[in-house]
């Protein structure tokens, strides 16, 4: 089944009953949650018993499907009795996962029209959608990649405990869900920096790159802006995107005009192709760049370190250091890149 079937990550498929164990601490605090699975990562068609550090919104998850199964059966995500028969795995195929999607769409509409719901599913041309797994991997994909952070709040928000287990789990899985990530993110990219370069005010970048930034912004306009106006025919800014990527990443508190060889977040074994914002460096990295927004969140940030410094006296002497060091540097940054304002 491993390779033929990319409705879910095998990991999932083969859950089973009591699959979840916890650790207490002495007063009963649940503090870990072990989840039990096969892993097929660098393994045979088989898979190889793994265990994966989750999160208690993963442990209710378990005990909901724990319920919806009878007691009999031991897979959590077993096809309905109406299906099981006719298929040789214990555990759900593409065309099975998607006809429960669509069992399920239906339950959703005749739920909410009995009850007069406002919330139910909208219909498409007069008919209820038809969802495929493929179209729950590009929307979960695109989730990700317009959330801010990226991979980053994939980490968090789909409950992967470390940027690592995300980024491996997407880069090595069948599916191709990493490639499908990237490709959203690259999109979502393009259309932010096309709006920026056809502002009529430029936005001002500062910075080490600030002037790099800015001349990349301006080429990368002149393939996006026609008459003033973004193109916005998505499969032709993808294009656009693939030929005259400017590698210009916004993050929150710095902008990264990207150029692997002074990249200061790159490892010997990290790709090339983009930085790893994760391990951003920008008070000492060459590609660093400042706008208006990464400029005011700095600022922010600064605030409210010096709420935190204003109650010391409960810091530890180690932790205070470190925060005060932290806040002269970010200073000491923030000021020689805020240009000055012309009288």
């Amino acid at each position: 089944m491993h390779g033929r079937d990319n409705s879910l990550p095998p990991v999932i498929k083969h859950l089973k009953r009591g699959c979840l164990s916890v650790q207490q601490a002495p007063d009963g605090h649940v503090y870990r949650h072990r989840l039990a699975s096969l892993a097929f990562k660098g393994e045979d068609v088989h898979g190889a018993e793994a265990t994966w550090i989750v999160t208690a919104p993963v442990a209710r998850a378990i005990a909901v499907l724990e319920r919806f199964q009878p007691q009999d059966q031991p897979y959590l995500l077993a096809p309905a009795p109406s299906t099981r028969r006719r298929s040789t795995f214990p555990v759900p195929n593409s065309n099975t996962t998607n006809k429960d999607i669509a069992f399920l769409i239906s339950w959703i509409t005749t739920y909410c029209g009995d009850r007069s719901r406002p919330d139910g599913i909208p219909l498409e041309r007069g008919r209820l959608p038809r969802l495929t797994t493929r179209q729950f991997r590009r929307t979960l994909a695109w989730f990700i990649a317009r959330r801010p952070g990226g991979a980053i709040a994939g980490a968090l928000q789909y409950r992967h405990q470390c940027i690592q287990m995300f980024e491996g789990y997407a880069g090595t899985s069948d599916s191709g869900f990493r490639d499908e990530v990237e490709a959203e993110q690259a999109l979502a990219r393009g259309q932010l920096l096309a709006e920026m370069g056809a502002d009529e005010v430029r936005p001002t970048l500062s910075g080490p790159a600030g002037a790099e930034a800015e001349a990349r912004l301006a080429e990368f306009a002149r393939h996006t802006v026609f008459d003033g106006q973004v193109v916005t025919d998505e499969a032709r800014l993808r294009r656009i995107v693939a030929r005259h990527d400017p590698h210009l990443y916004l993050g929150t508190f710095v902008t990264c005009v990207y150029n692997p060889d002074r990249a200061l977040c790159r490892s010997p074994e990290a790709s090339a192709d983009q930085p790893v914002m994760a391990d951003c460096q920008p008070q000492a990295c060459r590609n660093a760049a400042l706008t208006s927004d990464n400029r005011q969140a700095l600022a922010d940030h600064l605030l409210r370190l010096e709420d935190t410094l204003a109650a010391g006296d409960r810091l530890a002497p180690y932790v205070r250091h470190r925060l005060e060091e932290q806040h002269r540097a970010t200073a000491a940054f923030l000021t020689r890149h805020t240009p000055e304002i012309a009288e």
